[in-house]
């Protein structure tokens, strides 16, 4: 004859309500910080000038095809996207 222990069923309730308060603790502290945040910014007149599609296109493909020093003093250089793939092939093709 086996005996079997017998575990006392646990109340789900303090869990439930534990859950629930870290949930409301949660939005209340991040709704005070955004809150907070929306208003301590200043009202600016700040407008985005509206491109089209192909100046967008333009400027996109302009970036792409120049080189450019962005900090000769920690020697950071934008590469042109055609340069740059020569550099990434011939490196791993070693």
């Amino acid at each position: 004859m086996s005996t079997q222990a017998h575990t006392p069923s646990r109340s789900s309730f303090p869990v439930v309500v534990a859950i629930v308060g870290i949930f409301l603790l949660f939005w209340f502290l991040t709704s005070k910080v955004y809150v907070d945040q929306n208003e301590a910014a200043p009202v600016s007149n700040f407008t985005v000038v509206d491109q089209t599609l192909a100046e967008h296109e333009g400027a996109a493909a302009t970036l792409l095809s120049t080189s450019k020093v962005t900090d000769a003093a920690n020697g950071k250089v934008r590469l042109d996207l055609e340069r740059a793939k020569d550099l990434v092939i011939a490196e791993n093709s070693k």
